[in-house]
């Protein structure tokens, strides 16, 4: 595409284990298997807490997605660790508060709600497997017999909160840079990502030095220029032109660099689709994307953030814009 021949970017994604423990109105799979003590490449179908789990509650989820009868999607994970007694006693705090066992029916809605979001997507891209509507179709038939909870109760809290999650998603794209740092006079080259908390304005940046045993250092800052004169503190690792470029290039981030109305279009314009899934709500996708290409280099950044974005929610909306 004429992305990729016009702007190039090093797509470099650096991931950490976060203890999430904070409670999500719409479930954030993903987010939510971080609370749990393994690092982000462990198999999800080969670790303590998936041992745990009752065989016939295992029987039941493993098959969702339809790719083995194991438990290999963040979202099969968490509902067999709500579902199986024995996991749920093994789940940490920051699980807990994301789908509280004193509070099953609120837990239930968001999973119930999680489930029926790649319903829709199936239905949408992929209407023709009618075998994996099947399986969708039988998880949320589980989930509300499960809790005495009815299939329209789950769709309204779907509407009612979906936005919520596409915002933590657009917002978590729109707060991010990533680009490569090169310093050939003085032999030096950095693979960087900034990222600024949307919450607080804090940043942070993490580079990764390759050498023969490759490191990722960090450095942290309550604001932009307070990062800054972190950075001029470490002469050894950058110059002042390094910093400069840094500085340039955190200008960049799309929350910095466009106003807030820009990142709340796109969220408008994502939930629009995923509230009814068609081929106008589609193509309102690609029309954000055209938008924010066509406003030059800082526009192409907010650009590839967007795709990103759509890329973290579906695999069906990868390809647009990359």
């Amino acid at each position: 595409m004429a992305f990729k021949k016009i702007f190039t970017v090093i797509l470099l994604f650096f991931v950490f284990s976060v203890s999430v423990t904070f409670a999500q109105a719409f479930l954030n799979p993903y987010k939510y298997f971080t609370a749990f003590p393994m690092k982000t490449g462990d198999n999800l179908s080969n670790n303590a807490f998936v041992w745990a789990a009752d065989r016939d509650t295992y029987d039941i989820i493993a098959g969702l997605t339809g790719k083995d009868d194991i438990i290999d999607s963040y979202l099969e994970f968490a509902l067999l660790s709500f579902y199986s007694p024995a996991v749920m006693k093994l789940r940490p705090v920051g699980a807990n508060t994301i789908l509280p066992a004193n509070n099953t029916r609120s837990a239930a809605l968001k999973l119930g709600s999680a489930v029926y979001r790649e319903l829709m997507e199936i239905n949408y891209f992929d209407a023709n497997n009618t075998e994996a509507i099947e399986r969708y179709e039988n998880m949320l038939q589980f989930i509300c017999e499960k809790n005495s909870l009815t299939r329209q109760l789950i769709e309204n809290y779907y509407r009612a909160n979906i936005k919520s999650f596409i915002t933590e998603v657009v917002n978590d794209e729109f707060n991010r840079i990533s680009f490569s740092l090169v310093n050939l006079a003085e032999g030096r080259r950095y693979f960087i990502s900034l990222i600024r908390n949307p919450q607080n304005g804090r940043y942070t940046m993490y580079y990764e030095v390759p050498a023969v045993v490759t490191t990722v250092k960090t450095v942290a800052a309550a604001a932009r220029e307070t990062l800054i004169n972190e950075l001029r503190r470490k002469p050894a690792e950058f110059s002042p032109s390094d910093v400069e470029f840094i500085r340039s290039q955190a200008l960049m981030i799309p929350a910095v660099a466009f106003p807030a109305a820009v990142s709340t279009d796109v969220i408008n314009t994502v939930t629009a689709f995923y509230t009814n899934l068609n081929k106008d709500t589609y193509n309102a996708l690609l029309v954000k994307w055209k938008d924010l290409f066509e406003q030059e280099e800082r526009g192409q950044i907010a650009a590839l953030s967007y795709s990103r974005a759509l890329a973290y929610l579906n695999d069906g909306l990868a390809d647009i814009g990359l």
